[in-house]
């Protein structure tokens, strides 16, 4: 994949929603490295690991050989969102829930409906697996995105608490209902 810095041109060629493989890393860490702060990036082995576990809810959005934007979900307990940056050996048993762990668009990309593509495409997977909820930590910035898409903050806990300062400060653990079409 190329993750050049030219502009964007909303009339490319159509927009490739796939699921997301160990050829794209590259360029996943050099869009993760472009969206993000340092102190929060994750590592390739973070990545192989969710693709491991999951690769059937990770995405990718590709235009012109352009990997545009990465979705990384997986099935996971609603109660507490997993550390960041850390490898699971294994998925939990009981999964209630389909989580957005991440989900990051070139900024030369958004406001073309990218993440949305990605999330719906992800959520359909989710729902045919009888996954019927929702969750993620949004980044302070992002509450207002996640909203619109109808997640809702959970009440923090004193062990959500803890779980979320690994996030940044104002990150905020969120959940919705699945309604089986994607949405």
């Amino acid at each position: 994949m190329i993750t050049g810095t030219k502009p964007l041109d909303p009339t490319m060629l159509q927009t490739l929603c796939r699921p997301m493989t160990d050829s794209d890393l590259p360029a996943v860490l050099a869009l993760q490295a472009q969206v993000y702060p340092a102190d929060i990036l994750e590592e390739e082995a973070f990545f192989l690991n969710r693709l491991a576990l999951a690769a059937w809810t990770c995405r990718v959005t590709i235009r012109e050989e352009r990997l545009l934007g990465y979705l990384v979900a997986y099935p996971w307990s609603a109660d507490l969102p997993p550390a960041l940056n850390q490898p699971l050996e294994r998925l939990p048993q009981q999964a209630d829930s389909w989580f957005v762990h991440d989900c990051a668009v070139s900024p030369q990309a958004q406001g073309l409906g990218l993440a949305s593509l990605m999330l719906r495409d992800s959520a359909l997977s989710a729902g045919q697996a009888g996954l019927t909820r929702a969750s993620l930590v949004s980044l302070a910035p992002a509450v207002g995105y996640w909203e619109k898409q109808g997640y809702r903050p959970v009440p923090h806990t004193p062990a959500l608490v803890a779980k979320l300062a690994g996030y940044g400060p104002g990150a905020s653990y969120m959940t919705r209902e699945l309604d089986g079409s994607g949405q």
